[in-house]
């Protein structure tokens, strides 16, 4: 009976012996699965990694060229804003000379009137003494017919 018996024992034994690799074979595929899915996901994570480093790099150099861009933009209306200041000045400049050639000029013209008026009352005046003087002439001529006239007889 023991004959019988140890191969029985055996083959039991193997049986177990062959659940138990079975288990851990199952065991072991299930762990490569989840350790190819890990891989797969930090395959993944490296892929977004990177492309996150590069769209962080592009927005880092697109901010540079913002910010130059905005510099050359501050640039510009800070020249613009002193070109219209200077250009104010020469403005408030040129409209204080406008505004001294008008007083000039009115001065000009008020001063031409003046003169016109003294000249017409000096015209006026020339024109009376030369009345005058003709009237005169026609006296003078008129007593030197008479003194002709006088001394003739």
């Amino acid at each position: 009976m023991k004959q019988p018996l140890i191969p029985l024992i055996n083959a039991i034994g193997c049986a177990i012996l062959l659940g138990i690799v079975a288990l851990q074979w199952t065991q072991s595929e299930k762990r490569r699965e989840a350790y190819r899915t890990l891989q797969v996901q930090a395959h993944a994570l490296g892929e977004e990694r990177d492309e996150a480093v590069k769209r962080a790099e592009s927005l880092a150099q697109d901010l540079a060229e913002l910010k130059q861009a905005l510099m050359e933009t501050q640039k510009s209306a800070d020249e613009a804003a002193r070109l219209s200041k200077v250009q104010g000045e020469e403005l408030t400049v040129a409209t204080a000379a406008r505004d001294q050639a008008s007083a000039e000029r009115d001065a000009l013209r008020q001063q031409i009137v003046q003169w016109e008026a003294a000249i017409k009352e000096r015209d006026q005046a020339i024109a009376e003494r030369n009345e005058a003087l003709v009237a005169l002439r026609k006296k003078l001529d008129e007593a030197i017919a008479q003194l002709k006239k006088a001394g003739a007889q």
